[in-house]
């Protein structure tokens, strides 16, 4: 038989365990792409001690080829990001030349609009190349590089993963490779909405980070004994901000239901519930948040992103908890907060506390800036302008399937129609319509 070639792109913390868990199967032949090509060996060890994985073993994933030129991995089936939204579209321009026909594209965690980014760079190709996209609503574990480029502490698997794809005549054959790729079984997600509302990173993240340098002036000095782990050392004012935010999540979900009732929305359940769920056995104490995240084994060691300067440390406002979470989640929800005519004073106040180290500009007197989404290649940069106008030149009004198709008849042969067909999609994304192209 021979082996499914897939290539795993990025250096990522993910990335990692991706080669180490599916390069362990003689039927799949791993590939990477990534700028430092030179410091991957050619096998990563997956370290599970410690975690319900242990009882397995340590995981070997061998690499068929490493390469910073994606040309190098012609005929490859399925390609996946490992890598923080913050890079996934300057990734998909990179690799797009080079993906064939039938090709899954895809991510490990699609917070952040990827849906939007592969629209963007594909385009047309998606379906005369039958490009399939998909995302997943959850990372498969919670992970960290042991040694870059030769191992990866694969710390929390999920028990369950759920998958967002663009064509569902292809569910079948990419979950079964999903599957054996991560040893953790596939469940459809029913859109992407469901993962760009997420409770995810993209709130923790910011709560936790908050409730701990709240006070911090950007200079101040801390020596490494005095920062908390990320997780086990949860304490109720994180829980507090932590709740606010998603409780602002649940408000969005709550008025988009309102509006279109038949949107399907059921994965965005509380935090606290969602981890219990993705976690089972491995949360000891499910009482309330804060023992939630203090007990949950998926959660263990997991430290706060420290870099070290003269005399200690301090925070590392250059990580993915700035750079990814607050451009690419909380900008996200708060736009679409805007849209639906929502108050959000938590994300509100997590934006501002963060762009500030950030020297960027995301809100301003509680409002997205645009300008500010578009100088930082948010994905909004990429259709919320259309959307705008399409909500705008439609008068707001909700434009069912039917009615765009009955009319698109009328308009055969012109090139109304694909005024039309563009403007159905928007809402399809934003309006909460499910439209099959």
């Amino acid at each position: 038989m021979i082996p499914t070639s897939i290539v795993v792109c990025g250096g990522g913390n993910g990335s990692h365990a991706t080669v180490a868990s599916a390069g362990r199967f003689e039927n799949i032949q791993v590939n990477v792409f990534t700028r430092k090509p030179q410091d991957w060996k050619q096998e990563i060890v997956g370290l599970t001690k410690g975690s319900p994985w242990e009882s397995l073993g340590n995981f070997v994933g061998k690499i068929n080829k490493v390469s910073n030129n994606p040309q190098d991995f012609p005929g490859a089936k399925l390609w996946i990001i490992g890598g923080p939204a913050h890079v996934h579209h300057e990734i998909l321009q990179k690799i797009a030349p080079f993906v064939t026909k039938d090709s899954f594209v895809g991510t490990l965690y699609a917070q952040g609009g990827f849906e939007w980014m592969c629209r963007s760079v594909f385009g047309d190709r998606i379906r005369t190349d039958n490009i399939t996209y998909f995302g997943l609503y959850n990372i498969p574990w919670l992970c960290k590089i042991f040694k870059y480029g030769e191992s990866v502490r694969i710390i929390g698997p999920k028990t369950k993963l759920q998958c967002a794809l663009s064509d569902l005549s292809r569910k079948e054959e990419l979950f079964l490779l999903l599957e054996k790729m991560f040893q953790i079984p596939v469940l459809q997600a029913p859109n992407f909405l469901t993962l760009t509302l997420t409770p995810s990173n993209q709130i923790i993240h910011p709560a936790r980070v908050y409730a701990v340098f709240r006070n911090w002036d950007g200079k101040q000095v801390y020596q490494p004994s005095q920062v908390p782990t990320f997780y086990e050392d949860f304490d109720d004012f994180s829980a507090y901000m932590l709740q606010i935010l998603d409780d602002e999540i649940q408000a969005i979900k709550r008025e988009i239901l309102k509006r279109y009732p038949h949107f399907n929305l059921d994965l965005i359940i509380p935090i606290k519930e969602r981890i219990i769920q993705q976690y089972g056995d491995q949360v000891k104490d499910k009482t309330n948040l804060k023992t939630v995240f203090r007990t949950n084994a998926g959660y263990a060691t997991i430290q706060i992103p420290t870099k070290p300067v003269q005399g200690g440390v301090q925070l590392n406002t250059e990580a993915r908890i700035f750079w990814e979470d607050i451009p690419y989640g909380l900008c996200i929800l708060k736009d679409l907060s805007e849209m639906l005519g929502l108050q959000t004073p938590g994300t509100d106040k997590m934006i501002e506390w963060h762009q500030k180290f950030m020297n960027k500009e995301y809100v301003q007197n509680s409002k997205i800036k645009q300008k500010s989404i578009k100088r930082n290649r948010s994905p909004l940069q990429i259709w919320i302008g259309y959307i705008r106008k399409s909500i705008r030149y439609l008068g707001g009004f909700l434009i069912k399937t039917q009615i765009v198709k009955f009319i698109s008849s009328l308009l055969i042969n012109t090139n109304i129609i694909i005024l039309f067909w563009k403007i159905n999609f928007l809402f399809s994304q934003f309006i909460f319509i499910r439209w099959k192209q």
